[in-house]
């Protein structure tokens, strides 16, 4: 096999995508552990949200946290194993 061939297969994503969800995962970190530090009122409509889901929700978003966290590495350990 080739390297152009092999090449194919993985290709690197895109910037734009490791960034939305960085962020994206940084937000839910914060709602999740430091809501206090995030500036509902600022954000519009999101920020209402995102204050909803806190106040009626904090033991979901919780294990929902570490259930994404869990899928996350589970994901990166089948990738691994396959790619041998």
């Amino acid at each position: 096999m080739t390297a152009e061939v092999s090449g194919a297969y993985f290709r690197r994503t895109r910037l734009f995508w490791m960034a939305v969800i960085t962020g994206a995962f940084g937000y839910y970190t914060l709602l999740v552990f430091w809501p206090q530090s995030i500036p509902y009122k600022s954000l519009g409509l999101w920020g209402n949200f995102s204050k909803n889901l806190v106040d009626k929700y904090h033991p979901h978003l919780y294990g929902g946290y570490w259930l994404a966290w869990l899928v996350h590495v589970a994901e990166a350990l089948y990738s691994i194993k396959l790619c041998r």
